[in-house]
């Protein structure tokens, strides 16, 4: 059985690499103590996943069959047991849960405190003087919560029927497994259910009941009604119509994202599953978002907004917001026509025809030309500047030249990956002083007791006395933080937002005093930056910097003295 700490350990691992001195101090253990935990870890998951150390003495997490991985966490894990128990009852005492889950009750606070910060999104979990926990939530939340949990893992509950049901006519936007969870739920809690209003009941749902082998009062059925006809009627409120007139709002502010069939397709099909299926608890640990913020931030901004209109006007909840990022950072790409030019220097016709086919289809925005000889390259390369040169051919290249690859015969699906890499990081690698300039760098001496606000406040006034922020960028980085989706990259925020001006991306390194706690996680220096969301270079460079901070252990993040440690890690 894994332990809270072995478990906490793996969750860590999920979301960034760390070496074995940063996973001992945050377990509060010594590393020889984290090191039998990792060898224990590598023979419970044999086959589902693997812990390694890499070059750099980093730890990571390979998972090899999610599925099976996150159905082996599940059995080790007594969260969603305690969750079950606290839905069941009215209230429910530190001693009544140690007994049932059979651990000790110190434990059980530990949990207890534990959920209460992982799930404090998604639904309020309090307590009572004198009587005990409960799940603070209205009546029809608390059956959605139970239903999440038994769809999950049905075998939390294996008494109360079937785990599927037979889709019914009368909502067809709630599919039979997620209906089946709902009756498990309402059967559960039959005799904790508030008195309903009368409604008619379907003659199909109740067969389908009889058929999970459960018996429903028509109290319970009622109650049930209730909840599948709010269900239905929410997702049929997203029409494509309503889902344009939203997208047209969310355009206001960022011009680049068109609207087209596939976009507004992606997107009322998702977010009608999302109304009438609803996933107040996730069905795996939820991994951290700052990938997908780092790679497409104008994408993820657009969602927030999107998101935020989505609850004000149509009263729809949505919760995986990656999906809706993934489909907008779609939009963005398909606006993005600027083709950069690579050179294929290949003398063997055959093989030059079948690899620039590759490369044109699987890296995007790419336009290859082929050079047969080396008169030819220096040719073209007089003509333009490619962003690659690929070398695949026995002719041996200047080594002054840059940005080169050499890659024999026809290229694998690794050679492509290398292509892409450079492809997309080559403007950023060739202009890292005007993206990053040393004037707008600096050093702030922050107090240990100042909060993130008055940080920003006081960086941003800082960045607009030197001229390198107007009014209105300082005011939008301080709004944008304020909102509580911070970009974070191994020790490093980056607050930024989308400026009006036309010059280029601006960023600025700023180095702090003293470590701060911003959304739980640690920071040592803020990287403020102001990008233009109609430049698609500009877009590429919060992946960049991504890639390049996470390949370094995060002491060494944190040890950087100023803007010249970070800018030698950018020519690393």
């Amino acid at each position: 059985m894994l332990n809270e700490r072995q478990l906490a350990l793996l969750e860590t691992l999920e979301n960034q690499p760390q070496t074995l001195a940063e996973l001992a101090r945050l377990a509060d253990v010594s590393p020889r103590t984290i090191l039998r935990d990792l060898d224990y870890l590598n023979f419970t998951l044999s086959g589902r996943a693997r812990l390694f150390t890499t070059v750099n003495a980093t730890w990571q997490l390979d998972i090899l069959d999610r599925k099976s991985y996150f159905r082996l966490l599940q059995r080790h894990d007594n969260d969603d047991r305690l969750l079950v128990l606290l839905l069941q009852n009215a209230f429910t005492t530190r001693i009544q849960l140690a007994d049932a889950l059979n651990m000790p009750e110190t434990w059980v606070a530990d949990k207890l405190a534990r959920l209460k910060q992982r799930y404090g999104k998604g639904f309020t979990l309090a307590g009572r003087p004198g009587a005990g926990y409960f799940i603070d939530e209205p009546e029809m939340k608390r059956i959605v919560i139970l239903a999440n949990l038994l769809k999950k893992d049905p075998d939390l509950l294996p008494s109360c029927g079937k785990s599927v049901a037979t889709p019914l006519a009368a909502y067809p936007a709630i599919p039979g497994d997620y209906l089946a969870s709902l009756i498990r739920a309402v059967y559960v809690l039959r005799n904790r259910l508030e008195p309903s209003v009368p409604v008619a009941v379907d003659e199909a749902l109740k067969i389908c009941v009889e058929e999970m082998d459960i018996y429903l009062s028509p109290q319970a059925l009622q109650t049930l009604t209730t909840l599948l006809d709010a269900l239905q009627q929410r997702a049929n409120l997203l029409t494509p119509a309503r889902i344009v007139a939203l997208l047209e709002q969310v355009r206001d502010k960022h011009p680049p994202a068109i609207i087209d069939p596939p976009l507004i397709n992606d997107l009322t099909g998702h977010l009608i599953r999302c109304a009438a299926t609803p996933v107040w608890l996730a069905e795996s640990r939820q991994s951290s978002l700052n990938n997908l913020k780092a790679a497409w931030p104008a994408a993820f901004d657009m969602s927030i907004r999107f998101i935020a209109l989505l609850r004000e006007q149509l009263n729809v909840p949505v919760f995986d917001s990656d999906l809706i990022g993934l489909y907008f950072a779609c939009s963005l790409e398909r606006n993005q026509t600027e083709r950069q030019p690579v050179i294929l220097l290949s003398d063997q016709n055959a093989i030059a025809t079948i690899n620039k086919m590759a490369i044109e289809r699987d890296v995007l925005n790419c336009r290859v030309m082929v050079a047969h000889n080396l008169s030819e390259l220096t040719a073209m390369m007089e003509a333009f500047s490619p962003a690659c040169i690929i070398n695949n051919s026995h002719f041996r290249l200047d080594e002054a030249l840059k940005n080169t690859l050499t890659i024999k015969n026809i290229i694998t699906p690794a050679g492509i990956g290398q292509i892409k890499d450079v492809v997309e990081s080559v403007f950023i690698r060739q202009n890292p002083g005007k993206l990053f300039p040393a004037t707008g760098s600096f050093h702030y001496a922050n107090q240990p007791s100042q909060c993130w606000d008055t940080v920003m406040l006081a960086v941003c006034e800082q960045l607009k006395a030197m001229q390198h922020l107007s009014a209105e960028e300082a005011v939008n980085l301080c709004q944008r933080e304020r909102e509580g989706e911070n970009l974070i990259v191994n020790r490093v925020a980056i607050p930024h937002c989308w400026s009006e001006r036309p010059s280029a991306f601006r960023g600025f390194f700023v180095t702090l005093a003293h470590p701060m706690t911003v959304n739980d996680e640690p920071v040592s220096h803020m990287l403020i930056a102001c990008a233009s969301s109609a430049s698609r270079q500009e877009l590429k460079i919060f992946s960049y910097l991504a890639s390049v901070l996470h390949r370094y252990p995060a002491e060494k993040i944190a040890a950087l003295r100023g803007y010249d440690d970070f800018m030698a890690l950018l020519r690393e």
